[in-house]
């Protein structure tokens, strides 16, 4: 059995350390897992408890009548997670909130009016309900802050699922910038597309539980919790940036993500740790601190308990200590009117300052407090002084000095009657004593504190996702007997490796209840379920015990044929073959990473052996499991001349420009002349074959065989115009691994100039053995350089104003870019691609206007 303060984080023994003159002073406690605060221009604090209340802190009280709340879901990380005030919140009394709501799994952004320390009642004003959430709860980042051009920037995290963070179709992982009203904004990067894109300033981020902005400057830094390895500082003073998660954690090599401006790796050390969970620029309009710390960057670790300084007058940052052995799960550091540093403490649900005093002789700056204890309790008082090194303590009762009580804080282990009494302490250095308030100690009448016990779960309980947990309690008391169900309070943490979130929500006031493991969202096997009772007699005095409920594991391998080529696993990229630990019955997400390189040859995803899609969520088994996929070695695109080609009936000429290779065939009598290519493919499936033609005058039809099977009696070649002008007819069609042929027949109507064709693989599209192909007519699509390196030039003639898009295809058959509603000129047009970030490979350019359907194959390589 441990008593309360034992659950309110294990607080560190150890004192904190501050630079000289720094010392660290409580402002106010009684402030139920706080999230965020926010400063008024006349330097209240308003701050926000995870429950839905927003409370007040006014002249250093925190006031007994909230500010307002709201009904908000609590559970995990949900609730009410986000505070910013207007930048005019002086004359409009505008401030935002960032909530979950109620009975509907969705995070909102609010604005109230404030009148005086109460909201208006009814001044809600929904700005922005955010994208739907899964039944994870975690991962809701939630930091707003107005910047420096007067919009809104938001910070949201993925809802635990990674490849939320890349799809700019969401929200979630995301850094958005909106108008108050919660409208699209000029200026954002996104032009076009869905309303959350066009809303999106940043992507590729986790969990950005907080961000700040630099007066003056606007420069704009995001906190992005990691997952195992980094914890990330990202510079988004400018919009488009995309911070690469799940592809990568910390810094990389790729030029398709931007890399954080500091990150620090995880550990238990002063400089490591498990979450960033506070961040802010030091600029305030007026301060005593030193004018070093102007302009750095003051952040937070929520389980190493240290504040971490960074110097940015230098091209790369410098990492300095500060503050160490502070309180557990702290969060939120900011900046307060007065110019000192503020954070919130969880373990103690209090609000704490950092303060710098330059006084030599010594100042009471926080007050030992009254205590009413029951005798056989402790009672301890303490204070907080500032001056020159070195202070001496003196504790005294009743104006008389107690013997060896000389230290900041007095614990008598066991009250007596006879303690009762005033107490202060007596604070001196070589400059001189200052003397604390007293502090009266009421002593009660003895009360036997009550015994809790936990009947179910049992200590050997294991549990899976999705299991429901029941639970049954029951406490005595020597002087109340069996204590009623309206003395317990229940409540669950959920543990993961050195730290832990706030688990399921159940009810207070009960002997018995249950709660349900979620299925999706924390996905390491190192977690586990703190169930607690509190139990509360008569007296006042409380019993907390707790049951650790551990999960059933399993393992998860992951292998591919042919071996050690990458897969993902939750979003991020891992090397196979890997074995994995998992909770059972929590959903993970497997899926290849396509055209990869292994020993000098490219290979692409076909299949799992298990079956499904490409990507698919998998529920964690009972029994170990291994998932494999099969890829298959890439087949580049083959040009094959018609030169070379057999031919019967076909001449090979060279009279008209524009040909590839030596020449091109020409067929010269109406019926039977044929040309025939052979092409080798490493493995059967679906194939575009594209052939690039001239020719005048009517359309003209060849019959189309493969391996000697008919698939087209009556291939259309319409006309191009010109005999120097060549364009392109492509279908789509299947061959079988090794050898095929492909040979076009002359069938009454002769046939066009045939430069080539181009055969490459195309898993977008079925396989089509009718004319109903894919048909690339006038205009002329071109496309250069090809191959192409960090851009791919596409010019095409006009012929009508209709908007287009244009689309790209990866060899996959997967959308890899896109752009929307494009007006063209009439004429000739030039479109330029970035491809830069994009792997080598075969690609698909396609462009639609109306009913018209272009494409052209193209390689990049480098």
């Amino acid at each position: 059995m441990f008593i309360l303060i034992n659950l309110l984080g294990n607080a560190s023994t150890q004192a904190h350390t501050l630079p000289a003159g720094f010392s660290r002073v409580q402002v106010a406690s009684g402030i139920s897992k706080p999230t965020v605060m926010a400063f008024t221009p006349d330097g209240r604090i308003l701050v926000a408890q995870q429950d839905g209340i927003l409370r007040v802190i006014k002249n250093g009280k925190l006031l007994s009548t909230p500010f307002m709340q709201l009904p908000v879901t609590s559970n995990g990380e949900r609730g009410l997670i986000g505070l910013t005030l207007d930048p005019n919140f002086a004359s409009n009394q505008y401030l935002y909130v960032y909530y979950t709501v109620r009975g509907t799994p969705r995070n909102r952004i609010s604005r109230f009016t404030a009148k005086g320390d109460v909201v208006v009642p009814g001044s809600e004003v929904v700005v922005l309900n955010l994208d739907p959430l899964s039944s994870a709860n975690n991962h809701n980042g939630g930091a707003m802050h107005f910047g420096k051009d007067g919009k809104l920037y938001v910070a949201i995290g993925e809802n635990a699922n990674p490849a939320q963070s890349q799809d700019l179709n969401t929200y979630h992982g995301k850094l958005l910038r909106i108008n108050p009203n919660g409208s699209i904004p000029a200026g954002n990067p996104y032009t076009t597309g869905s309303a959350q894109k066009k809303r999106i300033w940043a992507s590729g981020l986790r969990n950005p539980y907080t961000f700040a902005v630099q007066p003056g400057t606007g420069r704009i830094f995001v906190n992005d919790v990691g997952q195992v390895t980094w914890e990330e500082i990202n510079d988004a003073s400018a919009g488009g940036k995309n911070f690469g998660w799940p592809v990568k954690e910390g810094f990389s090599t790729d030029p398709a993500y931007a890399n954080p401006v500091f990150a620090y790796p995880h550990g238990s050390e002063d400089g490591t740790g498990c979450a960033i969970t506070g961040g802010v620029f030091f600029n305030p309009i007026t301060t005593n601190y030193p004018a070093a710390y102007q302009g750095r960057y003051f952040f937070q670790d929520l389980c190493s308990k240290w504040i971490n300084v960074l110097d940015l007058s230098s091209p790369t940052p410098i990492r300095q200590p500060f503050a160490t052995n502070l309180g557990d799960y702290a969060l939120g550091i900011t900046v307060g009117t007065d110019g000192n540093l503020y954070y919130l403490e969880r373990s103690t649900s209090a609000v704490y300052k950092i303060i710098y005093t330059t006084n030599a002789a010594p100042r009471i700056e926080q007050q030992p407090a009254n205590l009413t204890v029951a005798a056989g309790q402790p009672a301890t008082f303490k204070v907080t002084a500032t001056g020159t090194a070195p202070l001496t303590y003196q504790w005294q009762k009743n104006g008389v000095n107690i013997s060896g009580a000389t230290a900041a804080t007095y614990t008598i282990a066991s009250t007596k009657a006879a303690d009762a009494g005033n107490y202060r302490v007596v604070v001196a250095n070589a400059a001189g004593k200052a003397t604390s308030n007293a502090a009266s100690l009421k002593v009660t009448a003895f009360n036997n504190r009550p015994v809790a016990v936990i009947n179910y779960p049992t200590e050997t309980f294991r549990y899976r996702g999705g299991d429901v947990i029941r639970f049954i309690g029951d406490a005595t008391d020597t002087e109340d007997g069996t204590l009623p169900a309206s003395a317990f309070t229940w409540f669950v943490d959920f543990h993961h490796d050195t730290h832990h979130h706030d688990g399921p929500a159940i009810a207070d006031g009960v002997k018995s209840g249950s709660f349900v493991i979620p299925t999706s969202g924390e996905v390491s096997a190192n977690v586990w379920y703190r169930l607690y009772a509190v139990v509360k007699d008569a007296g006042g005095l409380t019993d907390t015990i707790y049951r650790d409920i551990h999960p059933y594991r399993s393992t998860i391998s992951l292998t591919t044929q042919p071996a050690g080529l990458k897969l993902t696993l939750d979003g991020q990229p891992v090397n196979t073959p890997i074995a994995v630990n998992s909770v059972e019955g929590i959903m993970r997400n497997i899926g290849p990473v396509n055209s990869q390189t292994l020993n000098g040859k490219t290979y692409v995803f076909e299949k799992w052996l298990h079956g499904g899609s490409a990507n698919q969520t998998i529920s964690t088994p009972k029994d170990n499991v291994t998932y494999t996929a099969v890829y298959r070695e890439a087949v580049s695109s083959a040009l094959l001349e018609a030169e070379n080609a057999v031919v019967s009936g076909v001449q090979v000429s060279n009279d008209h420009a524009g040909y590839t290779g030596t020449g091109f065939a020409n067929y010269l009598q109406e019926s039977n002349d044929y040309i025939e290519w052979t092409v080798s493919v490493p493995t059967a499936g679906t194939y575009n074959l594209s052939f690039r033609y001239a020719l005048v005058g009517s359309s003209r039809h060849l019959r189309l065989q493969v391996n000697n099977a008919n698939l087209a009696s009556e291939l259309e070649f319409p006309e191009t115009g010109q005999w120097t002008s060549w364009s392109n007819k492509e279908i789509n069609i299947s061959l079988t691994a090794g050898s095929n042929t492909i040979r076009l027949t002359a069938t009454g109507t002769s046939g066009p100039n045939l430069d080539h064709l181009v055969v490459s693989p195309n898993s977008s599209a079925p396989a089509q053995a009718s004319t109903k192909e894919t048909v690339a007519t006038e205009p002329v699509l071109q496309v250069y350089p090809n191959p192409a390196n960090s851009y791919l030039k596409v010019r095409i003639p006009f012929t009508s104003e209709q908007k287009y898009t244009v689309q790209l295809y990866n060899n996959q058959g997967k959308l890899v870019h896109q752009n929307l509603s494009v007006k063209p000129v009439l004429g000739q047009n030039t479109l330029l691609l970035p491809t830069a970030n994009l792997p080598v490979g075969l690609y698909i350019v396609k462009i639609l206007q109306g009913k018209t359907s272009l494409s052209k194959v193209f390689f990049i390589r480098r």
